[in-house]
């Protein structure tokens, strides 16, 4: 890197290793504590610094959601990252992967009680508060598990097994940082290395040759996710839905689901799929509500509906109704009855 003035003020930054200036581990982990996206080249939520890990004896450097609300394991080093650590990485994320919603609401409850915790989070602020705002909407918490390795270079035995695993489908990433000096001011550049970063297209004309959902989200859904006889179903559900006044939809755009929305919060998904879908009804009072009453009313057989306290690993209680073409759906009654389990039954 240079450092450049007039033409004749052309120097180059000398690089220096943080050991050389006094820095410690500790202080590449605040670092990123304050500014994740600066270093890492993506924004994370923090919810666990130095987490400790039972069954392995050792502790997550920090701990992380990204926006799918994956777990991501971070691994620090201030100096070269060496062999093992790729061991130490899959460890993390082995285990870590049995985590569930509970298990990882205590972790950020505890997080959020240091005094690195209050410096990102607000003492009211809670871990469905954080995955709500935070993730994207078809998330399901913890589906998968990723590993990011923080050092100033990588050994070559290592960087060979590393990019094995990356290009086996593991979720590792490596960022490479230098400091570099200019007389008393000092500089951290940081650098994705594995995987090689791809070139990303331009927002002012998005490509969404591979991402067709976007481009037309009802086709794909009517014509891709469902054969024809689903896709008159869901047609007819859909404008059931409509009916809600209270809801915005459908919007298409989703990979996986079309979404009905109050305000800026999911209330309702349908997960689309080739021979039926669910519709997924979030935050409702589980305790006044009967499965097979709602079954019943609705004229389909009683497994066709669950009334769950935790739908899809989100923390969020929820009604999902499974259907079919090989059911008579009763329309008028599920517009009544979405209405009954969102709480918004008319007076």
């Amino acid at each position: 890197m240079l450092r450049v003035g007039d033409k004749e003020d052309v120097s180059t930054l000398e690089t220096v290793s943080l050991k050389e200036e006094g820095f410690r581990e500790d202080d590449l982990r605040e670092w990123i504590i304050n500014s994740p996206e600066s270093i890492l080249g993506e924004d994370f939520r923090l919810v666990g610094r130095e987490v400790s890990v039972k069954q392995i004896g050792d502790g997550i450097d920090l701990l992380a959601i990204d926006r799918d609300a994956n777990v991501v394991a971070i691994e620090l080093k201030r100096g070269a990252l060496k062999p093992k650590v790729d061991f130490q990485g899959l460890k993390y994320a082995a285990y870590t992967s049995h985590w569930d919603y509970s298990k990882l609401r205590d972790q950020f409850e505890k997080f959020k009680s240091t005094s690195w915790g209050r410096t990102l989070y607000e003492e009211e602020t809670t871990f469905t508060e954080v995955l709500d705002e935070f993730c994207n909407e078809d998330y399901t918490l913890n589906q998968d598990q990723r590993i990011v390795f923080v050092g100033e270079s990588v050994r070559e035995r290592l960087d060979i097994v590393l990019r094995w695993l990356s290009d086996r489908s593991i979720d590792i990433s490596v960022i490479e940082f230098q400091l570099l000096k200019d007389g008393d001011r000092l500089y951290l550049d940081a650098e994705q290395t594995i995987p090689t970063p791809e070139h990303t297209v331009t927002d002012v004309s998005p490509d969404t040759s591979d991402e067709p959902w976007k481009e037309d989200g009802q086709s794909w859904h009517l014509n891709e996710r469902s054969n024809e006889e689903t896709a008159g179903l869901l047609e007819d559900v859909t404008a059931a839905l409509q009916e809600l006044e209270f809801l915005n939809g459908p919007e298409w755009g989703q990979k996986h689901y079309v979404a009905f929305n109050k305000g800026r919060k999911r209330r309702t998904a349908i997960r689309t799929k080739r021979t039926l879908f669910h519709i997924d009804l979030y935050d409702v009072d589980t305790a006044s509500l009967d499965a097979a009453e709602i079954a019943d009313a609705l004229g389909i057989d009683a497994e066709s509906v669950a009334v769950k306290e935790d739908m899809r690993g989100s923390g969020r209680s929820g009604v999902r109704i499974t259907c079919n073409p090989n059911q008579e759906i009763d329309f008028d009654a599920l517009e009544s009855q979405a209405r009954e389990i969102l709480g918004e039954t008319t007076e």
